[in-house]
């Protein structure tokens, strides 16, 4: 086992724990994260519900993909962009002012931290911003790293390796 190895297996079971279970917190409220995306005034109001299911559905997959190490770089690809697509969305909040009690992000990082004593603010904020940022570039370093850490891929890979032996 190298250091790298289980640097990259635990950022990315993080990241896939965040995405996942925030997608399963939404869909089990999806009313109110509809209600939730459409106070972002980004898109119009035929496409809240639809996109909506396309971020749970994203959030879902890539999160459990990401948990079990299968397709890294491409959900690494995924997670990086929605992290982005989250951030970009906070920070046109935060740019016109409008007043959101609640982001609709509520998470697994969002647990831990609350778990340990330092809770966050679910009204939009510039630090949730950076987090969304700092998450994507986590995202990018999984799939940048010459080591794709332990998971149902590397499994795969070895067995197909001694198989060919």
């Amino acid at each position: 086992m190298t250091s790298l190895s289980l640097l990259i297996t635990g950022i990315r079971i993080i990241l896939g724990f965040i995405l996942l279970f925030s997608g399963v917190a939404k869909l089990t409220d999806f009313s109110t994260f509809l209600i939730n995306v459409n106070a972002y005034q980004i898109l119009p109001i035929g496409l809240v519900k639809p996109v909506s299911y396309l971020l749970v559905s994203a959030e879902i997959t890539i999160g459990m993909a990401l948990c079990i190490g299968y397709f890294s770089r491409g959900a690494g690809i995924l997670s990086a962009l929605l992290f982005l697509i989250f951030a970009v969305a906070l920070a046109s909040v935060l740019w016109r002012d409008l007043s959101i009690v609640d982001c609709g992000c509520r998470n697994f990082l969002f647990s831990l931290l609350d778990f340990l004593g330092l809770s966050i603010s679910v009204t939009p904020n510039w630090k949730m911003v950076f987090v969304d940022v700092v998450l994507s570039a986590a995202s990018i370093g999984i799939v940048y790293s010459p080591q794709q850490g332990y998971g149902l891929e590397s499994l795969i890979r070895n067995l197909q390796h001694r198989k060919a032996l």
